[in-house]
């Protein structure tokens, strides 16, 4: 059995590419499943992988992806075996070259979108409550699928140094947008008397209405892996207070492979990544946050690596290899 991998049709595939997530994740599904099956990588220009590279036109300028999966669908027919699987990383912007060939499985090997932009038959969300709000939004909650899985985000250990030893002050990393919960975290750590570390692309915080920064809060900026591997470690907690439903948060992993412990809101994939008391806190009102804030130094940055350790890259693309097998038997007894 041989992998025909798709991906974003605008952007190259590899590190390099950070702030595109599927970018980072096919390059480490390729690395690390690559040694236990043939693997083409259908792509831009400038990709970095380790397999076979095989050149695709991005899209065009109006956004069309049409040309893209033309040519990749052509390039998977010159190479393709009848009991081969497709791996889309890009959802329905996948979806024609897939059809091309359709004697092939298709895999969604990464699912944090809506459904709308789901279209294979085979699907790994990144969580139970992203798989959960895709089976209601499809009318599928009396008949889910047997061959869905869900297998969380993979990590780099090494990108990570764990401390047990923190500074006084309170991290929030992401993009700096309300819906994010920048509005509790900035709340609760003032009324704490905590300082509190921004690290997102923001020069001030004007657009959510804050006419200066306030005192206790210092904005960093984007910050690159260096610099989010120092300000992690340091950090008394991580504040996650997203409104949304999160489909995974990848920061909640990098901070406990850290050894930082999280505060979250309590819905989303929290539930299944916070262990409540023992990796970090999850609240649903703003008392239970400050009380949170309080309680910090209760978890024990030991148990937040040990947690995070099985969100690795080898433990998570061993999941991935499993599934691959069981939809190559595609037999619900076997």
């Amino acid at each position: 059995m041989q992998l025909h991998v798709l991906v974003n049709p605008r952007n190259p595939t590899g590190l390099k590419n950070r702030i595109d997530p599927f970018a980072v994740h096919a390059y480490k599904y390729i690395k690390h499943l690559s040694p236990h099956f043939k693997i083409y990588h259908y792509g831009v220009e400038g990709a970095e992988v380790d397999c076979e590279h095989i050149n695709v036109p991005p899209i065009t300028e109006n956004g069309d992806t049409m040309q893209f999966n033309h040519v990749a669908g052509k390039e998977i027919q010159k190479r393709k075996n009848s009991n081969d699987i497709i791996i889309s990383f890009f959802g329905i912007d996948n979806k024609f070259a897939c059809e091309m060939n359709a004697d092939c499985d298709v895999v969604e090997p990464s699912i944090g979108y809506r459904a709308s932009g789901v279209f294979a038959p085979y699907r790994v969300f990144t969580s139970y409550a992203n798989m959960h709000f895709f089976y209601g939004e499809r009318g599928m909650l009396m008949n889910p699928s047997w061959f869905d899985a869900v297998i969380g985000n993979p990590f780099t250990v090494s990108e990570f140094d764990y401390s047990d030893q923190k500074e006084d002050y309170f991290v929030y990393l992401g993009r700096v947008q309300e819906e994010k919960g920048i509005h509790l975290a900035i709340q609760a750590t003032e009324k704490m008397g905590k300082k509190l570390v921004i690290a997102g692309p923001a020069s001030d915080l004007r657009h959510l209405g804050y006419d200066s920064v306030p005192n206790h809060v210092e904005l960093i900026g984007y910050v690159d892996a260096e610099k989010r591997k120092r300000i992690l470690k340091n950090a008394k907690a991580l504040l996650g207070l997203t409104y949304y439903i999160e489909p995974f948060g990848n920061m909640i992993i990098e901070a406990n492979l850290s050894g930082t412990p999280v505060i979250t809101t309590d819905w989303g994939a929290f539930p299944e990544i916070v262990l409540e008391g023992q990796t970090g806190y999850r609240v649903r009102d703003f008392k239970s946050l400050l009380t949170a804030i309080e309680s910090i130094d209760k978890i024990i940055p030991f148990e937040c690596r040990e947690w995070g350790l099985n969100f690795s890259d080898e433990e998570i693309h061993d999941k991935h290899k499993n599934y691959l097998n069981r939809v190559r038997v595609n037999d619900f007894y076997a």
